[in-house]
């Protein structure tokens, strides 16, 4: 697969645009050199008859292919910025490049563009890591570093990360842990209540790396913040949750503080009414949907190792077989769009958004990617109308230039 294939001049006539504030219905996308020049609706259409006729306005479309894409949606990339494996891949067992790049792969075929390969603490694993997303070659807008969950957490709220992988606050570690993640470390998950946590804060932030508050049994009065921007690593999740007096982590998540709010949309890890709540009270432009998927998502329904242990996946999610801990989701990118849509009882732009423009600005990248807007870049899906398939428009445009004939409506 070419990774930098979202160059190029096309139309794409008749698609519902999913927009970040809206879809706009039977809409004109013009992409001029890999950036979206036009966006039109039906209305838009004055003296021209047709959006091939676009080059009487705009010379540079003079030829450009036209896909005609009606019943289909266009979306922007989703981000999976909170993943522990996809397939047959676990990230904390990355042999060499060649991992990450099927990794990428297959989830390109679920219309994820981007994702933070995410790990537990552990040196081998990180260094690994680290090593192969370097020799993969993958542009930073897909692989935009590393995501490590702990080791600076709390043992009473660790959920599925095992003892091995949590460690006291120990600054020499902290800056260990820069050196082996080779200036790619992008997100760290710490809890705000451990002794020392305030000077840790600082040496991340410091690096370039965004703080995310979690796996934590804090009170609000016991927690202490860091600077701004930071965020909440899988809101409910190994957490205190909501208290009318004490008040733990998931209170804070309400208090317009946090930046960016994780939130998985799985419908297993957090239920309805907090998804709903969700929904209404973070801020959009804070909420980020996660999966928090781990080694067989995406694949049917089984058995797989994780770190010598057989994991299970049902539709309870995946689970460690002999605990029955839940460990991670089976599901990814536009399935937790579509889950967290019915769940949440919020528009599908809205859902699009908190895993698509939201967390490209968390990662640094909005101003360029994450909408369809004009200006930025094309880095867009095609959608069937069910949104359980989709495909790139280079891809589309291949198979024009093979049949010598326009792409015509999707089935």
């Amino acid at each position: 697969m070419t990774w930098n294939d979202r160059a190029g001049t096309y139309i794409i006539e008749g698609a519902d645009l999913i927009l970040p504030d809206a879809i706009l219905p039977r809409a004109t996308l013009a992409v001029r050199g890999g950036r979206i020049a036009h966006i039109l609706a039906e209305q838009d259409w004055h003296e021209l008859s047709s959006p091939s006729e676009l080059a009487k306005i705009d010379p540079s479309f003079d030829g450009a292919p036209l896909i005609h894409a009606a019943d289909t949606f266009v979306a922007p990339s989703l981000v999976e910025v909170h993943v522990h494996g996809c397939g047959r891949w676990g990230f904390e067992r990355v042999a060499g490049p060649e991992d990450l790049l099927e990794a990428a792969a297959f989830l390109e075929r679920k219309g994820v563009g981007c994702f933070v390969p995410t790990i537990l603490w552990n040196e081998r694993a990180l260094a690994s890591l680290a090593s192969a997303i370097l020799a993969s070659g993958l542009p930073r807008e897909t692989v935009p570093g590393i995501y490590l969950e702990g080791p600076f957490v709390n043992p009473a709220k660790r959920g599925g990360i095992q003892p091995e992988n949590i460690r006291p606050v120990d600054f020499s570690l902290a800056r260990k842990i820069l050196d082996a993640a080779q200036g790619l470390l992008k997100i760290v998950t710490l809890a705000p209540e451990l002794e020392g946590i305030g000077p840790m804060y600082r040496i991340f932030q410091d690096a370039g790396v965004l703080v995310s508050l979690g796996h934590s049994d804090a009170t609000l009065q016991s927690l202490a913040l860091p600077e701004h921007p930071y965020s909440m690593t899988h809101l409910f999740n190994a957490m205190r949750g909501i208290d009318h007096k004490e008040g733990g982590l998931a209170n804070l998540a309400f208090s317009r503080s946090p930046d960016y709010v994780e939130v998985n949309g799985d419908g297993v890890h957090v239920n309805e009414t907090c998804l709903r709540l969700s929904a209404r009270a973070v801020p959009s432009d804070s909420l980020i949907l996660i999966s928090d998927a781990v080694v067989g998502a995406g694949l049917p329904r089984g058995t797989y190792r994780y770190f010598e242990r057989d994991v299970v996946s049902t539709e309870r999610g995946v689970r460690y077989a002999d605990t029955d801990v839940l460990m991670g989701s089976n599901r990814l990118g536009m399935d937790i769009v579509r889950s967290f849509t019915s769940l949440a009882g919020v528009p599908l732009w809205q859902a699009v958004r908190a895993m698509s423009l939201v967390p490209r600005r968390a990662l640094g990248m909005a101003k360029d990617l994450g909408s369809v807007e004009i200006g930025k870049v094309a880095d867009i899906f095609i959608w069937e109308k069910e949104m359980k398939s989709a495909a790139r428009p280079s891809a589309l445009l291949q198979g024009m230039a093979h049949r010598g004939s326009k792409v015509q409506k999707r089935k």
